[in-house]
């Protein structure tokens, strides 16, 4: 995509006194991001509300993939409570998040959150979703499926917290704080140099597919499944599953 790129920062911090890990970002260029990759390969934008939870999908994996200290590729799966829509988000190593609204069916209420470390085999993990908030989603992935308990924060600016505990840490600082409250503290912080900063990591949107990919994805289907694809077909239109872009394939191909 010729453009130019969009560029989050996000931090990773020590806050040593209640053992706590501290990821700090703010996802507002992920989304002029999203926005302008969408306008450029003209994929239609969603309503609002949709949208909205789209980019608190985005702020919170992306907080996510920063909490570690080696990068993993992240696929979430979100079909929300009470809704006949739900959102797809991945996160790839080198920083790189892409996403998209998926239609679900109204009852379903699931979650399938895929994780893959660099030269080894991918995990998956399913579980029913208590609400439709992306951000309470994420966290409850890691109290049901990891056993460990975080706690993250986005407002309306796109500033974003997550905290967990290391082993022996506890929540006894934070844990009377509104979202608003731990937001600012933890900004102040790294502001001050009361925590101790280990790392920046950029993220950006963007996405891996590719014209090339795509014809991959088509050729290597059986024979017959191929054949199928193509009667009375002279083209074909091939949507992205990640990020929703359309690709055109030619019979000649």
């Amino acid at each position: 995509m010729d453009k130019q790129m969009n560029l989050a920062h996000y931090f990773r911090y020590l806050w040593e006194e209640p053992g706590l890990m501290v990821i700090i970002g703010n996802s507002e260029e992920i989304i002029k991001g999203h926005n302008a990759y969408n306008a450029h390969y003209k994929i239609s934008q969603t309503e609002k509300n949709n949208t909205e939870k789209l980019n608190l999908m985005f702020a919170a994996a992306g907080l996510v993939a920063v909490s570690l200290p080696e990068r993993e590729s992240w696929g979430w799966s979100l079909s929300l409570p009470g809704l006949t829509t739900g959102l797809f988000c991945a996160i790839e190593p080198e920083g790189m998040i892409s996403g998209r609204i998926i239609e679900t069916e109204k009852d379903k209420n699931t979650a399938v959150v895929q994780r893959q470390k660099p030269g080894s085999k991918m995990t998956q993990s399913n579980f029913s979703l208590k609400n439709s908030n992306p951000v309470k989603a994420v966290e409850q992935y890691f109290e049901e499926s990891e056993q460990n308990l975080v706690r993250i924060a986005v407002n309306q600016q796109g500033d974003g917290v997550l905290i967990h505990a290391l082993p022996g840490g506890n929540f006894e600082r934070t844990k009377s704080l509104s979202d608003d409250a731990l937001i600012s503290l933890c900004i102040r912080m790294s502001q001050n140099d009361e925590i101790n900063k280990l790392e920046e990591v950029l993220l950006f949107y963007e996405c891996r597919c590719t014209d090339e990919m795509i014809l991959n994805m088509i050729t290597s289907l059986p024979e017959k499944q191929r054949k199928d694809l193509w009667v009375g077909q002279e083209k074909l239109e091939i949507e992205c599953p990640r990020c929703s872009r359309k690709f055109a394939l030619h019979k000649k191909q």
